[in-house]
């Protein structure tokens, strides 16, 4: 039997340290509670996969529950996810060069694969190596709707790119996406709604002046977790991109994402109880920066109650208890919550999937490392 089989059926305690675990149950209800929302609306969901790397198990959950297809970042994680056996796929970036264009033609070999665009050279290079293969790939020319990164501008630009694209054989012209990223965390909770809605009412106004000019546009793609909930009331937006959702962190939930559940966290063992003058509630775990991301601030701790995170080097975490008397043991477990999810989950192989403490599944997280 295999080392990750043997974890199967073992209460949490067990497991070596750090781990990175996964609630299952609170994960069926962030599923249960997006369902929900999108129940009465005709907006559809294409969920982002990149915060958990195109993890199959996960992915076919998604998939299951009613998604019409996948988003991710990297060909890298498209691959994965056709392997998993999801036909359709959104790659929401710019595929350029080579090397890419030559996995990108294979894919669309394999599966009804979708990329974003926002120049011309970019298409005609796509629709040089669709040609070549003999296949087609489907386009979304990427809208600039505020978050000033990728994306051509609206209307008139919008409209040249796209007859660039309806122009070119091997491609077939999809739709439009936006993002509307600009309205996550550098903006209040009170002044996300407003802005929100004004990007997606943007990306939708540039549907509208496509088709007025005899352009059908049959996917307008856009939002996130923390937005698409306003994006779904915009007439003309097609899908949502929310994946985090799934595995919520501490980061959305401090940043006004409240409808869904935490569901990931870090195992720990404590390693040190430092006896030297001044060390008073000091103690030390075996989980650092390594292990989890502090890019949105320190953890919490999850339990024992009672415990505060003081800072975190590498491959030290030092926690404070109230006094030296109420510190955990040496070789004692200490959980904590992950606020930071997407720059936590990338620094591991495996997810332990848990309920009630005791682990349900391992699943390997097929991209740890990948950069392409």
């Amino acid at each position: 039997m295999k080392a990750i089989e043997r974890m199967i059926g073992a209460a949490i305690e067990t497991l070596d340290t750090p781990a990175l675990l996964l609630d299952i149950a609170a994960m069926e209800r962030n599923i249960t509670a997006m369902n929900a929302f999108l129940a009465s609306s005709s907006v559809r969901l294409r969920p982002h996969v990149k915060l958990h790397k195109a993890t199959p198990q996960l992915a076919r959950r998604q998939m299951a529950a009613g998604a019409i297809g996948m988003t991710c970042a990297k060909l890298s994680e498209a691959e994965i996810l056709a392997e998993a056996g999801v036909n359709d796929i959104l790659i929401a970036n710019q595929i350029v060069g080579t090397s890419k264009m030559a996995r990108l033609v294979e894919l669309a070999r394999r599966c009804d694969i979708k990329v974003a665009v926002d120049s011309r050279q970019n298409v005609l290079e796509l629709a040089q190596a669709a040609q070549a293969a003999r296949v087609t790939i489907g386009i979304l020319v990427e809208v600039n709707i505020g978050h000033n990164r990728c994306g051509v501008a609206p209307f008139a630009p919008t409209l040249k790119l796209a007859r660039a694209v309806l122009a070119q054989p091997g491609l077939a012209f999809m739709g439009l996406m936006g993002y509307d990223g600009h309205c996550t965390l550098s903006v209040t909770e009170g002044e996300r709604e407003v802005l929100s809605l004004k990007a997606n009412m943007l990306l939708a106004d540039t549907r509208r002046y496509l088709e007025d000019a005899g352009v059908d546009v049959p996917i307008v793609s856009a939002a996130g977790t923390f937005t698409y909930r306003f994006a779904a009331t915009v007439k003309g937006i097609t899908e949502v991109q929310a994946g985090s959702y799934l595995l919520l962190d501490r980061g959305f939930i401090d940043h006004g994402v409240r409808e869904f559940e935490p569901t990931l966290s870090i195992l720990a063992t404590v390693i040190s109880c430092p006896e030297y003058s001044g060390a008073g509630g000091l103690f030390i775990v075996d989980v650092g920066q390594k292990s989890i991301s502090t890019a949105l601030g320190n953890p919490e701790v999850k339990r024992p109650e009672g415990l505060s995170v003081r800072k975190f080097s590498d491959e030290h975490g030092r926690l404070d208890a109230p006094d030296a008397g109420s510190r955990p043991p040496i070789g004692s477990k200490v959980e904590l919550w992950v606020r930071d999810a997407n720059g936590t989950i990338k620094q591991f192989d495996r997810f332990y999937a848990v309920r009630k403490g005791i682990v349900e599944d391992v699943w390997t997280i097929p991209l740890c490392g990948c950069s392409t």
